[in-house]
């Protein structure tokens, strides 16, 4: 696997920017591993110890950023642990909780995120990052020092390390969460918002066109590959989703459903509109189990944290329900609507109002504050 994985890499990187692509990449290989020389790991190499089958026996929900968060009920995640990734603070203004762990391995992500990292790494318990990536940054010289980071060590190639913090990138970051939490040893994996149904940026600009490299930045906030048109919004950089990119992501997922039985963690998909279907089918809510006054309570206590109402009762007393899109929709205070048209609005409305749900077949609006 490993050497019909080298040849695919050195193929695509070859038939994209030729001779010297495949030099330029060989020489990043080169700079990670000679800066790593120079790392002192000891520290590091203990923290990660203290983590190892520290959740063991217990079950953890993976969160990608695709556009099918906003269809599910992440609110009800409340008191379940979870791993969020990159952008994913901007969902959390919808929910009135945070994830427990908290991860990027993209330089490009990392990079745009330096400055306001340190609120970031403030709200999650643990935090993880690449030391030295494997493009040549060193992010653990950028990134002020805090007992709950816990560095990474990215490993060229195909495979799914139970040795960390050395991991295989598989093209997306959820690669690697998925070696944490094994690691970390819950022995049930749930993910969801792994949508894996991306569309080209078409706004966004290249980089570097010339070398052909898939980085890009982008123009607009209107991305339309996740949960938020400014996930990837304005000035934000990060990689085209271009055929090649998505493929080795799905080659990277279906190796791991293929050796999931060899790994302590059972994993499963409980997302909705996912391509990914190497893996056992669940419902998020059939997991979860909750009683439909457990679902009430845990919408009207976000309702009550986000408004002046003291329940979603209260809410939907006082407040119009829209059926269609109204010329003075921007303006109300407060609305809520079907599921439908709030997804419809969600893209729309995100700058001037915040959207929760879904929540029995309706979403609601809150008007931002100024």
């Amino acid at each position: 696997m490993q050497i019909g994985f080298l040849i695919k890499k050195i193929k695509t990187t070859f038939q994209r920017q030729g001779v010297l692509g495949i030099f330029t990449k060989s020489v990043r290989r080169l700079n990670s591993a000679w800066q790593r020389l120079f790392i002192n790991n000891s520290s590091n190499k203990k923290q990660w110890k203290q983590l190892q089958n520290k959740f063991k026996g217990q079950r953890v929900f993976l969160i990608g950023n695709g556009p099918s968060l906003n269809k599910t009920s992440l609110y009800l995640l409340k008191d379940e642990y979870t791993i969020c990734f990159n952008h994913f603070y901007l969902f959390e203004e919808r929910l009135n909780w945070s994830p427990t762990f908290y991860c990027i391995t993209d330089n490009l992500v990392l990079k745009d995120l330096l400055g306001k990292l340190a609120s970031l790494i403030e709200k999650y318990k643990f935090n993880f990052f690449p030391d030295i990536h494997f493009r040549g940054e060193n992010f653990k010289n950028q990134i002020k020092p805090n007992d709950n980071i816990y560095w990474l060590n990215q490993i060229f190639g195909q495979g799914f390390s139970e040795e960390l913090p050395k991991v295989f990138p598989g093209g997306s970051v959820i690669y690697e969460g998925f070696q944490l939490l094994n690691y970390l040893g819950f022995n049930e994996i749930y993910f969801l918002g792994v949508d894996m149904n991306f569309k080209i940026h078409k706004t966004a600009k290249y980089l570097d066109k010339k070398f052909k490299s898939v980085d890009i930045i982008s123009q607009k906030n209107d991305d339309p590959n996740h949960f938020d048109p400014r996930y990837f919004g304005k000035n934000k950089k990060y990689h085209q989703p271009e055929e090649f990119v998505i493929d080795n992501i799905l080659l990277n997922l279906k190796f791991l459903s293929s050796i999931n039985e060899e790994i302590h963690a059972d994993i499963y998909n409980v997302g909705l509109d996912s391509k990914v279907d190497f893996f056992k089918k669940k419902q998020l809510e059939d997991v979860l189990g909750l009683t439909e006054i457990q679902k009430h309570t845990l919408f009207s206590d976000l309702i009550k944290a986000n408004s002046k109402f003291r329940s979603v009762d209260e809410f939907e007393k006082l407040n119009p329900r829209i059926t269609e899109i109204e010329s003075d929709l921007f303006n109300k205070s407060y609305f809520y609507t079907s599921i439908e048209t709030g997804l419809g609005l969600i893209s729309k409305i995100v700058f001037t109002h915040l959207s929760l749900g879904p929540f029995n077949k309706n979403y609601y609006f809150i008007k931002r504050k100024i």
